[in-house]
């Protein structure tokens, strides 16, 4: 019988207030309305409310500073 594992949950931290109105594009529906959760290092988490896929797009890390 094959084991299933738990999902690894990563601890995000806060976004910073002019970064969370943030929106990108889910890679799986392609749904335009996916909004920021936390962050990742300096990569922005979002999670589309479609699907419900987590993703981080890395080229908004680059306006922290």
């Amino acid at each position: 019988m094959a084991r299933k594992y738990k999902p690894v949950e990563l601890s995000l931290r806060t976004v910073p207030v002019d970064l969370s109105q943030e929106r990108a594009r889910c890679p799986l529906c392609d749904d335009r309305n996916s909004g920021v959760i936390g962050r990742l290092g300096l990569r922005l988490v979002f999670r589309c409310e479609h699907c419900r896929v987590r993703f981080y797009r890395p080229s908004a890390a680059l306006r922290f500073g």
